[in-house]
């Protein structure tokens, strides 16, 4: 039992410390419509950045956290009207996740990932 129990406590450590880490699809719903794409994430710790492309392929790089389910981050898009802030806020669950997102002036949305093997 003594085994058992070190062979757990030796594991764990090395299964919480990929977190969310990997490559996601994700789908995202607001006022102009649904949008699917592709988003790494790398996690160290309780801090996150997020890697997704904008409209025109471009690399967009979001810092936010991960504590215990919740995870949150935070967007900065250059629109023709100005810099415009997404918040996305979060639960996960295993290799999905869910949450909503604030548009600031435009509104909010939803939106779901689910982890890429």
């Amino acid at each position: 039992m003594l085994t058992c129990l070190a062979f757990v406590l030796a594991v764990l450590p090395a299964l919480a410390a990929e977190g969310v880490s990997g490559k996601w699809k994700m789908t995202s719903k607001t006022p102009r419509g649904e949008r699917v794409s592709d988003i790494t994430l790398e996690q160290t710790g309780e801090k996150l950045v997020v890697t997704s492309k904008d409209r025109e392929g471009n690399d967009v790089k979001s810092e936010g956290t991960v504590k215990g389910t919740e995870i949150t981050w935070t967007t900065k898009r250059t629109t023709p009207r100005g810099e415009m802030v997404i918040v996305y806020k979060g639960k996960v669950d295993g290799k999905a996740m869910s949450g909503t997102t604030e548009l600031g002036p435009m509104g909010s949305g939803e939106w779901k990932a689910e982890k890429v093997e």
